[in-house]
């Protein structure tokens, strides 16, 4: 079984080699539309397409089936284009120009504390600790493990390029993102998915697993939380906006203001993904049958 695995495992790897070859044949604006193209035009034949339905679903009921379906392939192409953006991120590195920055003056204002940036997998996630370092301050980036040995290696010299400071999801990883924000650094944290030691919290009508951390690191260590959308625009550019910290009325119960503040959260995510469903990862099997 270990080696049936491992083969498969590597011939993903040979699969994600190839792709990343074949787009640095091109410029980032070239391979980010050939390989959306491609991504919309056979993504939704998938089989796992069918989760993205259903979760529209559920988290939007009102949508009528041509909605959902037109969402399915903006969010494949969507998810085409990140990958080949990442492929080429080095680009996105160096022309900074193609990320604009609404609300700079909350990024000047945490320059000499640590601060947790929170958003979604939502348009080309990959990007956020770029414009986080626009204040030349150091960012760090909570990431989820891959199965897969192979690709998990080759993600983690990858996002070198962006942040050298990576933190893994679990206990093992709070501690690192405690210490460094101790040392007045920057933490980003894309929290819209399922985790199985979170926090049950409504999420579009619906109890989900919700992550706990930033609400936790701020309630206990007074780190302000900031949330923050990405939003594509024409031709390989990005607005990524930056919002007032999350504030709310705390009771003194650590408990409940954990809760409160875990809502406040996924309101401000389920705001900006509804705004930009096509934009959103909704294959992720975000919701637990157990609690609904």
């Amino acid at each position: 079984m270990f080696i049936f695995k491992l083969i498969r495992y590597a011939m993903e790897m040979q699969l994600v080699m190839f792709l990343a070859l074949y787009c640095k044949l091109f410029n980032i604006n070239k391979s980010s539309n050939q390989i959306g193209f491609l991504a919309r035009k056979y993504g939704p034949k998938l089989g796992i397409s069918k989760r993205a339905n259903q979760n529209l679903k559920n988290a939007l009921p009102n949508l009528s089936k041509e909605q959902r379906s037109e969402i399915i392939r903006g969010m494949w192409e969507n998810l085409g284009r990140t990958a080949a953006e990442f492929f080429n991120i080095k680009t996105l590195i160096k022309e900074r120009n193609r990320i604009n920055i609404k609300g700079i003056e909350i990024l000047r204002d945490n320059i000499n504390n640590g601060a947790i940036y929170v958003s979604a997998h939502i348009a080309n996630w990959e990007i956020i600790p770029i414009a986080i370092k626009e204040t030349d301050k150091q960012v760090g980036a909570v990431f989820r493990e891959s199965n897969n040995y192979f690709f998990n290696k080759w993600m983690i010299q990858k996002r070198k390029l962006i942040t050298e400071y990576q933190f893994p999801k679990g206990p093992s990883g709070v501690k690192e993102i405690l210490n460094f924000l101790k040392n007045n650094g920057s933490v980003a944290m894309l929290v819209d998915q399922k985790l199985s030691n979170g926090v049950k919290v409504k999420f579009f009508g619906q109890n989900a697993m919700t992550a706990s951390t930033p609400a936790s690191l701020s309630l206990k260590y007074g780190y302000p939380v900031i949330p923050l959308r990405v939003k594509r625009k024409d031709n390989v550019n990005f607005e990524v906006e930056f919002f007032n910290k999350i504030e709310i009325d705390r009771t003194g119960d650590l408990e409940i203001d954990t809760l409160t503040f875990t809502k406040e959260i996924n309101s401000f995510l389920e705001k900006i993904i509804t705004e930009n469903p096509e934009e959103w990862f909704w294959l992720h099997n975000r919701w637990d049958k157990r609690f609904n």
